[in-house]
């Protein structure tokens, strides 16, 4: 048995996560995924593959998506042209969405009421087309985009820091704004905590309120396919925009939201790239052999999250590979650390062999390395992991950069020189 160290109250910030002293084993030893994905064709896995598998996903483990879905602009505001040192422009939006089950149909509302949620992009200057890093995150949109001119933000707007920065790394609330900007990428940022409450009865009640429509309490969507649902939304209107670049929509999340990111490009052709920092269970972590936390343990702290029935006795038929394999052939980041054990990145990692045949299928490199180590940031399925725990790190940003230049770098060849996802065909 693992030795934990107990963390503050301040875990909850990350959702769920345990420190210890283990270390992740950097060989990828563990059972393999099953089932295994044998497929002759790109045409099987199309017509019989990737059905099953996103029925098996919705069946036993997120909920059942939306039949239908709506989006619309409610309003758009310019913030700014001069923001971040004058290095772009900040706008924001009320985007109205709403979610279709059966015959009946919901709109999404904020705490105060309001229709839809808040957006706030933040974009280079110049004419574009800019690549979009499409951004949940756990805390206030005016941390991950800090600018006092954001909807809600406190007068005068403090720095994010303290404890949580200690723990869980300098960029856990704001990532590297001006960095990111300086290397050609938009970042549209929203806070899904503003429309499904990270509280166990209001969120569900709130998913039930969503999901009118539908009678079985056992397969209802939970949280992590709503949020996922909610990428799919902010495409629905940036797409509108032609100074961002509807062919390099990538959707960024860590831990609960790399989960949600996982499954919004599952489920959505139009996201072109994922970056999956510490997703764990119920991300890209296999099921079975689990170390770390467990199914049992994160269905009973975070109920609101997945199906009801995502259970440890339900696993037969599918596994987090299928998730994977689901987004070929597009380019995914698995982002971990060495001592996030919790997290179990040697699972990520087996989880990403076995939806490697997918991506060969589609002529795509996919996974091209026999173990956990060394990053290569131009493989479609790219395998980061770093020293320390769980959080997002001066190390991670780096990292994800390079894995963004090497697929949506703007170039002088051809659509960009960049894959274009069956989603703009």
């Amino acid at each position: 048995m693992l030795r934990r160290i107990s963390l503050f109250s301040a875990i909850a910030l990350s959702g769920c996560v345990e420190a210890t002293i283990a270390w992740t084993d950097m060989t990828p030893n563990g059972v393999s995924a099953s089932p295994p994905l044998d497929y002759a064709t790109v045409e099987d896995w199309e017509a019989s593959g990737a059905p099953a598998a996103r029925e098996a996903l919705q069946q036993s483990e997120y909920g059942v998506l939306p039949e239908r879905s709506y989006a619309m602009i409610l309003s758009r505001t310019t913030l700014g042209e001069d923001a971040f040192g004058g290095r772009g422009v900040l706008e924001e939006y009320r985007v109205g969405a709403a979610a279709g089950f059966g015959d009946r149909e919901a709109a999404t509302a904020s705490r105060d009421g309001a229709l839809g949620f808040v957006m706030d992009v933040v974009s280079p200057k110049g004419e574009g087309p800019f690549p979009v890093i499409l951004m949940q995150t756990f805390c206030p949109r005016w941390d991950t985009i800090p600018d006092a001119r954001v909807a809600g933000a406190p007068t005068p707007l403090k720095k994010r820091g303290g404890l949580e920065t200690y723990v869980f790394g300098r960029h856990i609330c704001t990532p590297p704004v001006e960095a990111i900007l300086d290397a050609g990428y938009a970042i549209a940022s929203g806070c899904p905590a503003e429309f499904i409450p990270e509280r166990r009865e209001e969120g569900l009640a709130e998913l039930r309120r969503l999901s009118a429509g539908y009678s079985d309490d056992e397969t209802r969507w939970g949280a992590i396919a709503a949020w996922g649902w909610v990428y799919s939304r902010m495409i629905d209107v940036l797409e509108q925009d032609p100074r961002l670049d509807r062919r390099a929509m990538i959707a960024w999340g860590h831990s609960r939201y790399a989960k949600s990111a996982l499954v919004a490009a599952a489920f959505d052709a139009r996201i072109d790239g994922v970056i999956a920092h510490q997703s764990g269970t119920g991300g890209a972590s296999l099921n079975r052999d689990k170390k770390g936390e467990g199914i049992g343990r994160i269905t009973s702290s975070y109920p609101h999250w997945f199906a009801r029935t995502f259970r440890e006795d339900k696993l037969d038929g599918y596994d987090q590979h299928m998730l994977l394999a689901l987004i070929a052939p597009r380019p995914i980041l698995l982002g971990n650390a060495r001592r996030d054990v919790w997290s179990d990145p040697n699972g990520a990692f087996r989880a990403a062999m076995g939806a490697d045949p997918v991506y060969e299928l589609y002529g795509a490199r996919g996974l091209d390395q026999t173990g956990l180590k060394p990053y290569d940031p131009t493989a479609e399925i790219a395998f980061w992991i770093r020293p320390g725990t769980h959080g997002v790190v001066k190390e991670d940003w780096p990292a994800f950069l390079e894995f963004l230049n090497a697929h949506f770098a703007p170039s002088e060849t051809e659509r960009g020189g960049r894959l274009i996802s069956a989603g703009h065909e």
